[in-house]
């Protein structure tokens, strides 16, 4: 009878046993599905964040009206032309000028970013711009200074890269140092690549990709027969962007020149001139540029109906 009463026992415990355990994992389970109809509620709420601030930045992303986003330029080459005539002809100091072209150009930046242009190089001091009177040079090379410093947090926020190419050894001291820095700083942004052409010579970015290449060829790394297009283009100072080759060139003032900037790349550029000053260039001649670039048929030396040739290096 004791032995029976042992059995019997022993089987309700184990029924209980399975009992706790079954509800247990319902519980476990129920739990788990309120856990994650809450996390889906948080994520549906997140995504909903997300979708509307994707919204919102296409709308800022928005094209002005006959442009096609398919056909925008990844890189834009500026000739600053017009900042002391500009000046001059408000009765103003030619250093107003230039302080109203850095506004023109800090202005053009949000628009090459939300346009979908990649690269925007511009020539702001040639070599041979030393000649001009000393004041006028000293004070455009703190205006330079001036305007890295200041911009830096703008061009963090919009993820603007900076270069410089150019004899930079040439450039004040704390001009040097405050390009060093603000290159750093911003190497690795993705909106947008400022090149600014500071003590640029066009020729001379050439004679010194060449003086380069020769001396590869003498310690032995190269063949003459290696070098081609490919290799002279990765010597030359724009090696520092993955578009080396400006899609459309725009000068202001209304000069028709290239004055010795990147004589190698423009090759098959686009050229647009305008007659405003460059303080005077803004978003409605920039859209005016950018049309006439896209009305035109970039063929490279073949047919109409030749497909185009990708010069991305």
């Amino acid at each position: 009878m004791f032995s029976m009463m042992n059995i019997l026992l022993f089987v309700v415990l184990v029924v209980v046993l399975i009992v706790a355990e079954t509800f247990c994992k319902s519980s476990t389970s129920l739990l788990f599905k309120l856990s994650s109809f809450s996390t889906i509620k948080r994520a549906e709420k997140s995504i909903g964040k997300v979708v509307t601030t994707d919204a919102k930045f296409l709308l800022e992303d928005k094209l002005p009206v006959g442009l096609n986003r398919e056909t925008i330029p990844k890189h834009v080459a500026v000739i600053m032309d017009g900042n002391r005539r500009w000046a001059k002809n408000k009765g103003l100091e030619p250093m107003l000028g230039h302080e109203a072209g850095v506004r023109s150009l800090v202005k053009l930046l949000p628009l090459c970013r939300n346009w979908g242009i990649k690269v925007l190089t511009v020539y702001a001091f040639s070599t041979e711009n030393w000649i001009r009177p000393k004041v006028e040079v000293d004070f455009l090379m703190k205006l330079f200074e001036k305007i890295l410093k200041e911009e830096l947090d703008s061009f963090m926020r919009q993820e603007v890269r900076i270069s410089v190419i150019g004899d930079s050894k040439k450039l004040p001291r704390s001009l040097q140092k405050c390009i060093t820095k603000v290159t750093e700083t911003t190497k690795r942004n993705s909106g947008c690549h400022l090149i600014m052409a500071v003590n640029y010579s066009g020729r001379t970015d050439i004679v010194l990709a060449c003086q380069r290449i020769s001396n590869k060829v003498k310690d032995g790394l190269i063949q003459p027969e290696d070098i081609d297009e490919r290799l002279i283009t990765h010597e030359l100072e724009t090696k520092c962007t993955e578009f080396p080759y400006p899609d459309l060139l725009i000068r202001t003032s209304g000069e028709l020149r290239l004055s010795n900037f990147l004589m190698w790349q423009l090759a098959y550029t686009e050229l647009y001139f305008d007659e405003s000053f460059w303080p005077d260039f803004g978003e409605k001649e920039f859209v005016q540029a950018l049309q006439s670039f896209q009305r035109r048929q970039r063929r490279f030396g073949g047919q109409n109906d030749d497909k185009l040739v990708d010069q991305k290096s």
